[in-house]
């Protein structure tokens, strides 16, 4: 069971004891029970498996599929924002000036 203590045995600031952990793709890593969560201060270890690595990639995807959408709704739906009502000022028709 994951735990959080306030004084490390050995003096130093406390982490939390965990069980497993989730990596970017929201996958169970399982580690030793009671493995102890720890400040580092190597980038490539802190950074592997917790970044958002592929999220500009699911973004790009997200972006089309919008774009997709928004262009089969413009094919669709015609152009129906250009049609004219009768009566109003944009039909009425002007005589060009003398």
């Amino acid at each position: 069971m994951a735990t959080t203590a306030h004084l490390h045995p050995e003096g130093r600031p406390a982490a939390a004891r965990v069980d497993y952990l989730v990596d970017e793709n929201g996958q169970k890593l399982d580690v030793p029970d009671d493995s102890e969560i720890t400040v580092t201060d190597d980038i490539e270890r802190s950074v592997g498996a917790t970044s958002p690595t592929s999220w500009w990639q699911m973004g790009l995807i997200g972006l089309g599929i919008v774009a997709f959408i928004l262009l089969m709704l413009q094919i669709f739906n015609g152009t129906p924002g250009t049609d004219v009502q009768p009566g109003t000022p944009v039909a009425v028709v002007e005589t060009p000036a003398n």
